[in-house]
């Protein structure tokens, strides 16, 4: 309004950059059959068809948000599988992987950045489950190990008083 004016004067206005489009379901595919990577869909999973407004949103629905957005990058889920998808040759959508141990044994997440007329992505990964197991039972297994080897030590550092002040004592 008119009263807050004079507050605005010297905010600096940007050139309309196109959206990131950040949803749970993928736009529509038939499949994750042209997935790769090492986060992608196991091969007996990747060739099962997706079914639509379940897997994905419809194929109705994917070309309006592409049509009324217009968007520089889509950024999805829902699949638990990491994905990289070129809709219309023009609008790139990543599918991000789970980020979940319940999921998948290899979760990730993705690290962007992004300016008015760029963006850069860079995909982390976490441990992986097994890994991150063999670490705390190998710890614990140590753990053990060191504390037995003490309590030996310390039952010999008694026995030697124990055994000068024992009733058998030979000269």
């Amino acid at each position: 309004g008119a009263q807050h004016y004079g507050q605005c004067k010297n905010t600096e206005s940007f050139a309309p950059a196109a959206p990131v489009l950040l949803q749970h379901y993928p736009l529509y595919r038939v499949s994750d059959a042209m997935c790769t990577g090492v986060d992608a869909a196991p091969l007996d999973e990747r060739y099962q068809l997706f079914r639509e407004r379940y897997d994905v949103i419809s194929k109705n629905a994917s070309k309006k948000l592409l049509w009324w957005f217009k968007p520089r990058l889509i950024l999805s889920g829902h699949t638990h599988h990491g994905c990289e998808v070129l809709h219309e040759n023009l609008y790139p959508e990543i599918s991000v992987p789970s980020f979940s141990w319940r999921n998948r044994n290899n979760p990730s997440f993705i690290l962007g950045t992004f300016s008015r007329s760029d963006f850069q992505l860079s995909k982390c990964f976490l441990p992986e489950e097994r890994s991150v197991l063999a670490l705390y039972c190998g710890s614990c297994l140590i753990i053990i190990l060191i504390t037995l080897s003490h309590v030996k030590m310390f039952r010999r550092s008694l026995h030697l008083p124990y055994s000068l002040l024992g009733k058998d004592k030979t000269l």
